[in-house]
């Protein structure tokens, strides 16, 4: 057998450390509500329903919220892997690992000295590392974007111009992950072309195709079957989330300083105080950078500015920037012993994340070993294996359809019972609905007219039931309490006439 060349070395263990940290205890956690039930629960419909066009939270419910990569891809995991934990979340740690590769394949551009060492930096990283742990659209979208990037800097640094065409298909999936947001480091990309002349041709004709068909063929089919869906998208999606605080995501002046100062001073430790101690070495001002450096700080510096003027801000928007960061760092830090003191340090912190997964896995076993004060505050109701498991101690463990009623659905009970979930009101305007994402799917006396009521169980607070009996009453049915789970009742329903 010949042996591994001793430059390939250090990249197989970071390799392969990076995959010990972001399989550690991926499929232990239960699916956590909203978030991560939302996205497993769409995925899922898609393979209830055999439609991976059009998106569904419920089969009378859109959810054109995101584009559909991230539900493509937990599907597809699932009905390869099962229905659990570990298959709706291995899309997420297959994208981390993804970026690990792309940035020990761009070393050799960013820290030719280590060119494994920003691959070790984001391997190591916090915010990364517990990002994949989470069911959402923010590692893959990191793993497209960051695609894109290795593309151009190997058609850029590699005088091979061919990369741009995968540069631009890299995009257009990446625009089929998380809409607009993926188009940040595009613009980076072309701010960075236009202050730095030279490189590859920057729009061939046959990437922009490429782009076209890979980023806007799902967007048109659906813009054509479902009327009144182009105005959401740049409605609702674009323009509040950039101009309005209609999705109420630290919309204040200083919720960017906030949110992104918080995630990122915490997310990039322990490497960025070393890095910035040795800046002086890569020259960060721009008359004094390189290419490559000026490259990452065009990709930082226009993302950035975008993410602070915006309206809608979240911690994981700027996952997408980690890559850069981690080759930015990795760049001024090439040269850096790594003494046993910074060893231990890192290792700390991988230890740390490892530690924050160990104890989520195991959320309802710590707060029963809290005080109820604290433990109280730990969010139980969210998480949906605590819901099946109640539902099955209340003799209903495969209902055809769970409906919330007047609260907060519970989607991650599609995953554990493999019934659709739905939240009915008492009152409200069907006609009235926005096309997607409505804060009901039915009303509770139209959800009554409809078959299949008897395999249904409706789960409420207790200041709904005397208006859901009376509800259940006048249309013909009796409402049988089953029990409770934590602070919500459920019941069933018997039909008392022909």
């Amino acid at each position: 057998m010949t042996a591994t060349p001793l430059h390939h070395r250090p990249a197989l263990l970071v390799f392969l450390l990076a995959a010990v940290l972001v399989f550690a205890f991926q499929g232990t956690r239960s699916l956590w509500d909203p978030d991560e039930g939302r996205f497993t629960n769409v995925a899922l419909t898609m393979l209830d329903s055999g439609d991976f066009i059009s998106l569904y939270r419920h089969p009378e419910t859109f959810h054109f919220t995101k584009p559909p990569v991230t539900y493509w891809a937990i599907a597809a995991s699932v009905a390869a892997f099962g229905w659990n934990e570990w298959a709706a979340r291995l899309p997420n740690a297959l994208a981390f690992l993804a970026v690990v590769a792309l940035l020990l394949r761009m070393g050799r551009h960013f820290a030719p000295h280590r060119p494994w060492l920003p691959a070790l930096v984001y391997a190591t990283l916090p915010v990364p590392l517990l990002a994949a742990h989470v069911v959402t659209t923010d590692t893959l979208l990191a793993a497209t974007t960051t695609l894109a990037f290795a593309c151009y800097a190997i058609a850029r640094f590699e005088s091979r111009p061919a990369f741009v065409l995968g540069m631009w298909a890299a995009f257009g999936l990446a625009f089929m992950t998380k809409g607009p947001p993926a188009l940040l480091g595009l613009a980076g990309v072309l701010l960075f072309h236009r202050l730095q002349p030279g490189g590859p041709r920057l729009f061939p004709p046959l990437g922009l195709l490429l782009f076209a068909v890979v980023g806007f063929t799902w967007y048109g089919i659906v813009v054509q079957r479902h009327e009144g869906l182009l105005g959401y998208f740049l409605g609702y999606e674009v323009v509040a989330r950039i101009a309005t605080a209609t999705h109420d995501r630290h919309p204040e002046w200083w919720g960017g300083l906030y949110v992104y100062g918080l995630t990122l001073g915490l997310g990039l430790l322990p490497w960025w105080p070393w890095a910035l101690a040795s800046a002086r070495r890569i020259g960060l001002r721009w008359r004094d950078a390189e290419a490559p450096t000026r490259l990452l700080l065009c990709w930082i510096g226009v993302a950035l500015v975008v993410f602070m003027l915006a309206k809608s801000r979240l911690p994981l928007y700027v996952l997408p920037l980690f890559a850069p960061l981690a080759l930015l760092m990795g760049r001024a830090l090439q040269d850096m012993p790594i003494r046993k003191a910074r060893t231990a340090i890192i290792a700390a912190i991988a230890a740390f994340v490892i530690g924050i997964k160990v104890l989520a896995s195991y959320k309802q076993e710590v707060a029963e070993a809290l005080p109820p004060r604290i433990g109280d505050k730990l969010a139980l109701h969210k998480d949906g294996r605590i819901w099946a498991e109640g539902l099955a101690r209340l003799g209903v463990a495969r209902p055809t359809e769970v409906c919330f009623v007047e609260d907060a659905a519970r989607y991650s009970l599609h995953l554990y019972t493999g019934a659709a979930i739905q939240r009915v009101v008492f009152d409200g305007d069907p006609a009235s609905r926005p096309l997607s994402d409505s804060y009901f799917d039915d009303l509770l006396v139209d959800d009554l007219k409809e078959s299949g009521v008897e395999q249904r169980v409706y789960v409420m607070r207790p200041w709904a039931e005397a208006r859901f009996t009376a509800v259940a009453d006048a249309g013909g049915w009796r409402a049988v309490q089953l029990g409770t789970i934590r602070d919500r009742v459920v019941y069933r329903l018997e039909r008392t006439t022909p």
